[in-house]
């Protein structure tokens, strides 16, 4: 199993430096993660929630959540609700009736918004949603992403020491690889979806 820890010994040998301290380990992985949570989209970071509660117009969306896949209204025999542009919604004649089931959506910073206006005591929708993976923290912590597609990490993390370190040339080679490697990821989780098979890269090893 690959671990956080591991991650941080691997990024100081490919460096090949004595001033990489843990704390500088942590923000280049701190930085890949916000690249994966921007680039990475597979099946393991689809979420569903059947339960989530909706009883004003405006909704906080749950922790984690980077961009919906599918919105059910359960009152509604599960009828996938339409997703509108938050003009458009705002705009819309929908927007000013109450107390009924909503029917579309939109979302707007770190919000749902529906509408209708739910009736009193809400409603349940059924969500699903691309979560972010929880931030490595405990030597030991791992997920997903790290145990199966180590080379997402490694580069990503490598390519933002390389631009701590002023290294413009080394810090080109790991954008490419880190880029492509994100891709790659992407790309098996695609087919997956249609042959069945696992997405399981853990390149990355070895030496610089």
């Amino acid at each position: 199993m690959t671990t956080f820890a591991t991650l941080k010994t691997d990024i100081s040998e490919y460096m090949a430096r004595d001033d990489i301290t843990e704390s500088l380990a942590n923000t280049f992985v701190r930085i890949a993660e916000a690249e994966i949570r921007r680039t990475v989209r597979i099946g393991a970071m689809e979420t569903t929630d059947t339960s989530f509660s909706v009883t004003t117009q405006v909704t906080d969306l749950p922790t984690g959540f980077i961009s919906m896949r599918a919105l059910a209204n359960n009152a509604a025999n599960q009828r996938e609700m339409d997703f509108l542009p938050p003009a458009r919604l705002r705009s819309s004649v929908i927007m000013d009736q109450t107390a009924q089931q909503p029917t579309a959506y939109t979302i707007e910073g770190e919000t749902l918004v529906v509408a209708p206006t739910p009736p009193s005591g809400g409603v349940t929708l059924s969500m699903v949603y691309y979560k972010a993976f929880d931030a490595l923290s405990a030597g030991t912590d791992t997920n997903f992403l790290l145990t199966n597609a180590y080379d997402v990490y490694l580069y990503s993390s490598i390519r933002a020491a390389c631009e701590w370190a002023l290294d413009e040339q080394r810090e080109m080679m790991f954008a490419a690889k880190a880029s492509e490697a994100i891709e790659e990821s992407n790309r098996e989780d695609r087919w997956s979806r249609v042959s069945g098979s696992a997405l399981i890269r853990t390149g990355g090893g070895g030496n610089p």
